[in-house]
């Protein structure tokens, strides 16, 4: 006889967007370290990885909300389609923050600000495989 699978605990989920804060946060701060010892006080740099890593934790944590809205077994039809929506919300949100960032904040540190994404994504993905 096979096993049913193990609930997901929304206790997990909120455990793991904590980490990820603190991931965050010690970006941030790294950053800002990194600004000022190296390139004495260049503050944009540190700004671009803040925003990027501040778009990427605010989309995931939204995607967060919508997939783990509905739980167990009878809501198996819902929970798939929440998973799609919060795709899409999630990658809409994504573009809009990149967009608002690029016509509205000058100067500004591409690379800097696609670093900060990346890092915060990668972060998700071994933080997600800790849940497991």
């Amino acid at each position: 006889m096979s096993k049913p699978a193990k609930r997901v605990q929304r206790d997990k989920i909120a455990l793991y967007l904590k980490r990820q804060t603190w991931v965050l946060f010690i970006l941030i701060v790294a950053a800002w370290v990194v600004a000022v010892v190296w390139l004495k006080g260049e503050l944009i740099i540190v700004q671009g990885v803040a925003m990027g890593a501040l778009l990427s934790f605010i989309t995931q944590a939204i995607f967060a909300s919508f997939v783990f809205w509905h739980t167990g077994y009878r809501a198996r039809g819902h929970i798939v389609s929440q998973l799609y929506r919060g795709q899409m919300v999630k990658w809409l949100l994504t573009v809009v923050g990149f967009a608002l960032i690029f016509i509205y904040v000058k100067p500004l540190s591409t690379p800097a600000l696609f670093f900060g994404f990346i890092f915060m994504k990668v972060s998700h993905f071994f933080a997600l495989g800790q849940i497991r």
